[in-house]
């Protein structure tokens, strides 16, 4: 009889370690679907009709940022393999992987970022700022981010490349772009949506264990990929970077519009890339 139970508890054991993680990778397929332009192939699965349940889809969103790494850095590294005889610039190569993640992502993000922009210092109410947040015309203030968002992360990717090659400088972008989705589970955890009947309402927030996850997820991420080849200061002061930019960010969501949009996750990506590079270039190889 005890013999039984013990199997059967075996067999429980298992078929609840073989369903967490066939949720895992049916997480990793819809975030793929609903975070970028990427066609999920056949053979992987199938995304979830209508809209998954993101609450707990959302802690694959990390992951998701490590594979549109890997596919945006892609051709600079081809590029760096094959140009033995006359290597293409540097500069070039660095534009060329932020334009991939363009592609790759649809502009999500910058998307949001500009929208942000235009409506948080375009408009002088509450009603008025989402408004303008959802106005499909760019303004002054979101040309502007979209400039300097850009000028700022091909600069920092730019400098990672000449100063530590392609290969060494991508691992420390496919880091960024990993750590750089957790501000978008703060920022979502943290604040209410603005709008009652918008997007972000209707996807929910993060269960306490996905926002947990995404953190783990981050804090790993840098003590395996940045520390080793910068130094432990340059990972901690890149950690700390996201950390205050994600705080920044709910800040001013709280302060202009009393909650957070689908525009404001995108922008607090955004603004968590460019914090991690200048956090690990501040103290490159000074630990």
């Amino acid at each position: 009889m005890e013999d039984k139970h013990n199997e059967d508890l075996k067999t429980a054991t298992s078929s609840s370690g073989f369903r967490g993680l066939s949720d895992w990778w049916q997480d990793f397929i819809d975030c793929i679907a609903f975070f970028s332009r990427l066609p999920v192939p056949p053979f992987l699965g199938k995304a979830t009709e209508g809209m998954p349940p993101m609450p707990r889809t959302c802690r694959a969103l990390p992951l998701i940022g490590l594979l549109l790494g890997v596919v945006a850095i892609a051709p600079a590294t081809i590029f760096d393999v094959l140009a033995l005889t006359a290597p293409l610039p540097n500069l070039l190569l660095a534009a060329m992987t932020i334009a991939t993640m363009v592609m790759i992502t649809g502009g999500l993000h910058e998307d949001g970022l500009a929208d942000v922009a235009d409506g948080f210092w375009g408009g002088h109410t509450i009603e008025r700022k989402l408004e303008i947040m959802k106005d499909s015309r760019l303004g002054s203030y979101g040309s502007l981010a979209l400039m300097l968002s850009l000028l700022m992360r091909i600069s920092i990717l730019y400098y990672l490349f000449d100063n530590y090659g392609v290969e060494t400088g991508g691992i420390a972008y496919l880091a960024s772009c990993l750590v750089s989705r957790v501000p978008i589970l703060h920022v979502w955890y943290t604040l209410p949506p603005a709008r009652l009947n918008g997007l972000a309402a209707s996807l929910g927030q993060p269960q306490l264990t996905s926002y947990a996850t995404g953190i783990a997820m981050a804090a790993i991420a840098t003590a395996l990929m940045v520390i080793p080849l910068f130094g432990f200061l340059s990972g901690l002061s890149a950690f700390v970077m996201v950390v205050l930019s994600s705080l920044l960010i709910v800040s001013l969501a709280q302060r202009h519009i009393k909650g957070q949009t689908g525009d404001v996750l995108g922008a607090s990506q955004q603004m968590g890339e460019i914090a991690f590079g200048i956090g690990l270039l501040l103290f490159a190889n000074a630990g």
